[in-house]
């Protein structure tokens, strides 16, 4: 029990410095530091799960998906997929023709030997640049942990949408630390933008429900409701 514990205990520090290093490449811009970073930890990443909590904000995102009943046969984007765990989550729901897109090859080829996608996107949804993913091509979209800096913000939206059908579902978490603190979300301007969306007629309307999502920490999972 006590070497449980400790081995627990160590795997736990490893994982927040591990997270401290892609927070700082992200905050600085680093693209490369955080493609560098994701290729040093594919192979051992799905060890973090043995982690108590460590699977919530994945199952939240399965139950947010599960709830607005996209049909089993729904075609579903995660989009910064990783080694797939969170579309381990939705596969247990019964939905499995699902594809994931990640900045991360080396992450994307992990999920690739565990079979749980149709296919494989290595790519960003940014707001610098358009996917080669064609127009209307998702029943849903999930983005789990992604909102934060050097991934995604609000300028990943008309892309998100693009992608999106009408009708369909964008789902995506965002921690209250980067919500509160991150420069381009504080002062609600993550809602504000969301806002613009719905009152141009894009958006149908937008649900947000705060859950926890590891330990103590919390998160508020949006779904979007796409025109």
């Amino acid at each position: 029990m006590a070497e449980n514990e400790s081995n627990i205990e160590k795997l736990d520090q490893i994982q927040r410095a591990q997270r401290q290093n892609m927070n700082a490449c992200g905050e600085a811009g680093d693209k490369d530091g955080m493609l560098l970073h994701y290729a040093n930890v594919a192979d051992t990443y799905d060890t973090f799960k043995d982690l108590p909590g460590w699977e919530q904000g994945r199952k939240n995102v399965a139950l947010a998906l599960h709830s607005v009943k996209p049909g089993y046969n729904a075609r579903i984007l995660d989009c910064g997929a990783a080694t797939g765990q969170t579309a381990e989550e939705i596969i247990k729901l019964g939905y499995t023709n699902i594809d994931g897109l990640d900045m991360s090859m080396d992450m994307l080829r992990v999920a690739e030997r565990k079979g749980l996608f149709k296919n494989i996107i290595c790519d960003t949804i940014d707001g610098v640049h358009n996917t080669k993913i064609a127009d209307d091509s998702y029943d849903v979209v999930v983005c789990n942990g992604t909102f934060m800096p050097g991934q995604m913000d609000q300028t990943s939206f008309p892309e998100l949408t693009r992608i999106t059908k009408s009708g369909g579902f964008i789902i995506f978490s965002v921690s209250f630390k980067y919500l509160h603190e991150w420069k381009l979300f504080k002062n609600g301007q993550l809602d504000s933008e969301m806002k613009k969306y719905v009152s141009a007629g894009k958006w149908k309307k937008v649900e947000q429900e705060t859950l926890n999502y590891w330990e103590d920490e919390q998160a508020v999972y949006y779904t979007v409701y796409v025109a």
